[in-house]
């Protein structure tokens, strides 16, 4: 089953900035920039890919930004992290779904639009 959502950056007042998949069956992630958003008001993390010309990312890369914003699996403390979620194994998706895909470094954050 896929899930769908919309990128939406809080620093641009909630503005769309992309799209985010994954699938259940095959636990891929993709990912796609939006065009109509000027490449200098991404954030970082998407700004690389853009000025690269790449607004369609991999699975890949899709991981590397997922990666990028949950805790890693060798995290000292992880056993506990997962515990205190409710979550039985370590799981990017799940771990990026707990606070819908939010953090420190950026105002990113998925909002589910259906699947």
């Amino acid at each position: 089953m896929l899930k769908n959502f919309v990128v939406l950056d809080s620093d641009l007042d909630d503005l769309p900035v992309g799209t985010f998949s994954y699938d259940t069956l095959t636990n891929e992630f993709a990912m796609t920039i939006s065009k109509d958003v000027p490449k200098k008001d991404l954030p970082l993390s998407l700004e690389g890919f853009a000025n690269r010309d790449k607004y369609i990312l991999s699975h890949a890369d899709a991981l590397r930004w997922v990666r990028g914003r949950i805790c890693p699996p060798g995290r000292h403390n992880i056993r506990e992290i997962l515990k205190n979620n409710g979550l039985k194994e370590y799981d990017e998706f799940n771990l990026l779904m707990l606070y819908h895909a939010k953090c420190d470094m950026d105002g990113l954050y998925l909002e589910e639009i259906g699947s």
